[in-house]
């Protein structure tokens, strides 16, 4: 298993303690979705978007113990191995490929909405590209440094991201009003589940993270803190639902794409304590480089076990030009992510987030049922190897 887990040396093996992978699923889960599926879930589900954050966040935590299973029943293990492991040489490589160009537009995704962020609201005469290439400069350097460095400054940010997002709580306290999750009753459930699907796609993602497993120290507690950092950045994504509706309503949060950043521009503490929305966006730069780093880590670390390329980081310069070249082929502009990916991304991230590891775990367990028929024919033949040692060693 050590041979076919790792292909070799191409891993990073015990260098992520279990309550680093908790803090690094909780900020992977929160991620780009904070800053822009609010809107979406509103447009959906209107003043009871909050309620479809609750159902997705139910639904987030199931996906997080079916990744969990299939944790377990293949410790140690990336989604390349997993798939060789259970569906063969040829349809498992083939089955790599599609997770790892899932990886590649995810990174370029996450990459771009960086880029949109940065020329909307803070220097909207900078090109794009510009934007694009130096945030992926510092992911490359810190996939350079390593997981190890990278797992040990997340357990120091996401100390700030916990204490700047309950801030912003804080201070938007006096802007609440509850009437504006009013009315509470729904003619049909159908909304509120329409806004819980979109959610729950951006939970499909969390199967990524199965590709640092190897580098995680021992087995023990690693489905605990999948479900830990799930529940976490679900709560966080579902109480920024809630504030956005108390806060701003339900038509003006649709209408927004940049919700959260419309939130912070809100605080007002007495004409003193006001336009501090670029401090809290330090949130959001924080979130989307841990993101985008396990995203840019998993295609790194499967390009390289498909290519059975020992040094893995022969890839990161090449395959980080690949990520900027596939943000912008990916997201031409802002009205096909608004219109086309945004709509339709909750299906492809089921597809490949949900349903192949689905299949992959019952092929695992199909093979394990097997396992004992084929254990019985070998252990036939022990007996009589065992017997022509002892007769030669009488003969001497």
């Amino acid at each position: 298993m050590q041979e076919g887990a790792a292909g070799g040396s191409i891993l990073e093996r015990g260098n992520i303690s279990i309550r680093q992978f908790a803090i690094l699923s909780a900020l992977f889960v929160i991620g780009d979705t904070i800053l822009y599926v609010p809107a979406s879930v509103a447009r959906q589900s209107m003043h009871n978007a909050w309620i479809s954050g609750l159902v997705a966040m139910a639904a987030g935590l199931c996906i997080a113990a079916l990744f969990g299973l299939l944790v377990k029943r293949f410790p140690g293990m990336t989604l390349i191995d997993i798939g060789r492991q259970t569906l063969g040489s040829w349809l498992g490589t083939a089955v790599g490929i599609v997770f790892v160009m899932f990886f590649l537009i995810d990174s370029g995704t996450v990459l771009w909405e960086v880029g949109d962020f940065m020329v909307t609201h803070t220097m909207p005469e900078t090109p794009i590209q510009s934007f694009l290439i130096l945030f992926m400069l510092v992911v490359v350097m810190g996939f350079r440094l390593g997981i190890g460095t990278v797992v040990r400054s997340a357990e120091i940010l996401f100390f700030w991201v916990i204490v700047l997002f309950f801030l912003l709580v804080m201070l938007l306290t006096p802007e609440m009003d509850t009437k504006r999750m009013l009315p509470l009753y729904q003619s049909s459930p159908n909304p509120v589940l329409r806004g819980a699907l979109l959610l729950t796609g951006y939970y499909f993602e969390s199967v990524i993270l199965i590709m640092v497993m190897p580098a995680i120290r021992g087995n023990r507690g690693i489905v605990r803190s999948y479900l830990a950092g799930t529940a976490i950045g679900s709560f966080i994504l579902t109480l920024t639902v809630l504030m956005c509706i108390l806060v701003l309503g339900a038509p003006l949060t649709e209408m927004q794409l940049f919700t959260t950043y419309v939130l912070a521009k809100k605080i007002s503490i007495g004409s003193f304590l006001e336009r501090i929305e670029v401090v809290m966006a330090s949130i959001w730069y924080f979130t989307l480089f841990f993101k985008l780093y396990v995203c840019y880590y998993a295609t790194v670390v499967g390009t390289s076990q498909l290519l059975k390329i020992k040094d893995y980081k022969l890839l990161s310069l090449p395959l980080a030009v690949i990520v900027v070249v596939t943000s912008l082929l990916v997201v031409p502009n802002i009205a096909y992510f608004s219109l086309t990916i945004q709509k339709y991304w909750w299906a492809y991230t089921a597809t490949l987030g949900f349903i192949l590891p689905l299949l992959l775990l019952g092929a695992g367990l199909f093979r394990k049922k097997e396992a004992p028929k084929g254990g019985k024919k070998r252990n036939r033949h022990i007996p009589n190897t065992n017997s022509g040692q002892e007769r030669g060693q009488e003969t001497k």
